[in-house]
């Protein structure tokens, strides 16, 4: 374990490196994503303009359910979603082979290649507005509720990344495999609606077989209320489930690749 977090370190250092040596990228994407969620906030404040609740939650339990839902995104973005971006042009261009010549695990390397600093300050700003929502709640502040909600968000990061190396997987037999990112990508927006303003055929397709309305809607809930073991519990499952699933499908994608020379 001590060896991997020192390859992870590394990759984390170089990553920077890079990334600073093209700063007006990084400060416009930190500016553009800000503006994203700041427009998130402000459509907020205009649906609560009339109303006091939409779905049984209030208006700053929403602003804590957006926020939850962004920093899940932006946690995402940063540390998985590069990566797996990544991989249908490492497989086209045969660059994969680099990867399987060294001596740890390929798909740990190909998942933490590269790194998105300038999530890290939107994650940081998501973080901001959840505290300052969660004390106009207010919300029963502990310990113990705090790091199950860190907890719980650690889990959505990474039931997005074993679904979204699922479809990337997908390149060892596709050659436009990034176009699975578009979808994905606007499934993940359901993140930051309310579970209960879904009923039917879709609430139970997005909360049980692809769980997009759990990874925010349960931290979020843990926070507002305490641990719910069903759902909460649920979403222990299915991570660890997907997890390990999309590591034996990507083992299994690994066995037909033939690299871009054969």
């Amino acid at each position: 374990m001590l060896r991997y977090l020192r390859i992870w370190l590394a990759q984390m250092r170089y990553s920077l490196a890079r990334e600073m040596q093209f700063k007006g990228n990084f400060i416009l994407w930190i500016i553009v994503e800000l503006c994203w969620f700041a427009l998130q906030l402000a459509f907020i404040g205009v649906l609560y303009f009339n109303v006091k609740e939409i779905a049984g939650w209030s208006g700053w339990q929403m602003v804590l359910l957006v926020s939850t839902s962004h920093l899940v995104q932006q946690l995402f973005q940063a540390f998985v979603m590069i990566n797996c971006m990544n991989l249908p042009e490492l497989v086209q261009t045969g660059r994969l082979d680099f990867f399987l010549a060294q001596p740890v695990s390929t798909r740990f390397l190909v998942s933490t290649r590269a790194f998105e600093p300038g999530s890290i300050v939107n994650c940081l700003m998501a973080v901001i507005v959840c505290v300052y929502a969660a004390c106009k709640i207010p919300v029963p502040f502990s310990p113990v509720n705090i790091a199950l909600y860190v907890f719980l968000v650690v889990l959505g990061v990474v039931v997005h990344y074993s679904f979204m190396m699922f479809l990337m997987t997908m390149s060892f037999w596709m050659t436009r495999a990034q176009g699975f990112v578009h979808t994905y990508y606007n499934l993940f927006q359901l993140a930051r609606l309310p579970r209960e303003a879904f009923r039917g055929v879709v609430a139970v397709v997005f909360t049980w077989a692809i769980p997009m309305l759990l990874v925010a809607n349960v931290p979020a809930r843990t926070l507002i209320d305490g641990f719910g073991w069903k759902e909460a519990g649920y979403l222990v499952a299915i991570t660890v489930v997907t997890f390990i699933a999309s590591g034996r499908f990507f083992e299994y994608g690994l066995k037909h690749y033939t690299s871009a020379s054969s």
